[in-house]
């Protein structure tokens, strides 16, 4: 049997479960030392900072998953039944959700390798489509709230087709514009949403 609408109630509590492990998950690949383990020359503070590329992956992917939760939030905020298009959407939003544990992972163990921030970048990528499209079907587009979430979603898109180009050159760059997204995309969407989208002067 084929259904025309999903409740937004159960979208939501599927959601905010999925969100709620991938961001748990992340904390996972930060190591505590393991005195016992430590090797003849080397002490416990140079352990902790070995830990430092996986602290900075956990707070990147942690900053860059409370943007897509709350731009999900706001597509769900009206409470109306949902479209099977729209919640097809919103199963690919949460697979990539569900996926960055790894990426992240990956990235907090192997900083300086290419492949790291472009699985990362592709991940982060999907996600931005997939909201996206959800914009596209939602019925409340036209607010400003929903202007907004578009185009955090268009610059995450760009962000990380730019990071991918830029990895292949050198991977720290496409981990600075990652840095730079996280820092200026809340300052970037407020800007527009007071100048540009609502005229003010």
């Amino acid at each position: 049997m084929h259904h025309k609408s999903f409740l937004s109630s159960r979208i939501n509590a599927l959601s905010d479960g999925v969100f709620a492990i991938a961001m748990t998950l992340l904390v996972f690949n930060i190591q505590i030392p393991d005195l016992a383990d430590i090797k003849l020359g080397e002490n416990f503070q140079t352990n902790i900072h070995q830990q430092i590329p996986h602290v900075f992956s956990w707070l990147l992917s942690f900053a860059i998953l409370c943007r897509l939760w709350l731009n999900h939030n706001h597509l769900m905020s009206n409470h109306e039944s949902k479209s099977a298009g729209f919640t097809g959407l919103n199963f690919l939003l949460l697979g990539a959700v569900a996926f960055i544990p790894f990426p992240a992972g990956l990235l907090g163990e192997y900083p300086n390798q290419a492949w790291s921030i472009i699985l990362l970048s592709i991940t982060y990528a999907v996600a931005a489509l997939a909201i996206a499209g959800m914009w596209c079907i939602a019925p409340n587009r036209s607010s400003v709230g929903a202007k907004r979430v578009l185009l955090v979603s268009m610059v995450m898109l760009l962000t990380s087709i730019l990071a991918c180009l830029l990895t292949v050159i050198n991977p720290y760059w496409g981990l600075a514009l990652w840095l730079v997204y996280v820092v200026g995309i809340a300052p970037l969407a407020y800007l527009m949403e007071r100048y540009v989208f609502t005229g003010e002067d």
